[in-house]
């Protein structure tokens, strides 16, 4: 398939008649690696052709992965200071509940929106959403392309940590994803690098973070044979390995890993009444859906939302959910 026959033209004007204005490129809270170089990818794309960028995100960079990016982001912006052709792009965020503060910048602005997440509330005048894109990188890359442009070595780095990060370093790539993988060469022909991407994903990890790690596999319970796993963090584990940070993508690769595992759970533990919940499916149940149900968003097979109550509250109304959704998706 050819990539540049994919990206309406609308789109691609939205970058090509900018004028004089800036354009905001905002991500969601808690970002991740394909957020952050999508974000960092497009704007440094844009400054090639002259634009004025802004890169905005909330935070916070506590996944070992993105910290080193901090320094590039701003985290305040004052509304009022937002000038006639200001232009908003916001990625790989499935709601505006999740910019945050930021908000209230596509309310004022003409909003493109760029995201692969099958789930989610409607936002922004302008969309251009592929649920079958394996990272929203991998869409900034097609826009690149589209418009008679080569991503330069630096956007290919970041594309590429992008696209592996939300793979799993391409062990997601389904059957017929032969397109995805010509474009990671793509990216290789114009000096990224695989080592890199893969040193960028699983390097700079703490000691803490292992022993953490180790703490979250031994709690792990199953249920119904391995194919509900389910597992948690407290306040006090952040406590004790405060050098830990966040990200649990090797916690849910290994146990995604487990022979008859169909879904894997995560609750971490936010305050003393909220937690966080995290879902990893391995084929069959659609997570996106159900963590739409809580007000959260994601993929089909990746996916998290907020849950007000103690902790060992949350994991039991999880696994009775997940329980629940089994036995349909048995039927």
């Amino acid at each position: 398939m050819n990539s540049t026959t994919r990206v309406a033209r609308e789109i691609l004007e939205f970058f090509e008649t900018g004028g004089s204005g800036r354009y905001l490129i905002l991500g969601h809270k808690e970002p991740d690696g394909d957020c952050v170089a999508s974000q960092l990818a497009l704007s440094h794309f844009l400054k090639r052709l002259g634009r004025k960028t802004v890169v905005l995100s909330e935070g916070p960079f506590d996944r070992p992965e993105i910290s080193d990016y901090k320094n590039q982001f701003k985290d305040t912006l004052d509304k009022n200071t937002l000038k006639n052709g200001d232009r908003a792009v916001v990625v790989d965020c499935s709601t505006s509940d999740r910019i945050g503060e930021f908000k209230t910048v596509t309310e004022k602005c003409d909003t493109l929106v760029i995201d692969h997440h099958s789930s989610g509330r409607e936002f922004g005048n302008l969309r251009y959403i592929d649920t079958k894109a394996p990272s929203v990188t991998y869409i900034i890359q097609l826009i690149i392309e589209s418009m008679g442009y080569k991503p330069d070595k630096y956007e290919s780095e970041l594309l590429l940590f992008g696209l592996c990060t939300d793979t799993g370093f391409f062990r997601h790539v389904e059957k017929g994803g032969g397109e995805i993988m010509h474009a990671a060469a793509r990216l290789a022909e114009n000096g990224a690098s695989f080592k890199l991407a893969y040193r960028m994903m699983y390097g700079n990890r703490e000691l803490a973070a292992r022993k953490l790690l180790g703490w979250n596999l031994i709690r792990t319970e199953s249920y119904k044979g391995n194919s509900i796993l389910v597992t948690y963090e407290t306040l006090e584990d952040r406590e004790k390995y405060p050098e830990a940070g966040r990200g649990a993508d090797e916690l849910y690769r290994l146990l995604q890993m487990v022979k008859g595992v169909e879904v894997v759970a995560f609750v971490r533990e936010e305050t003393k009444d909220k937690c966080s919940v995290g879902l990893r499916s391995r084929e069959g149940i659609d997570v996106g859906k159900l963590a739409a149900q809580f007000g959260g968003g994601g993929h089909r097979l990746a996916s998290g939302f907020d849950m007000p109550g103690k902790i060992e509250d949350v994991k039991g109304k999880i696994l009775e959910i997940l329980v629940k959704t089994l036995r349909k998706h048995s039927l």
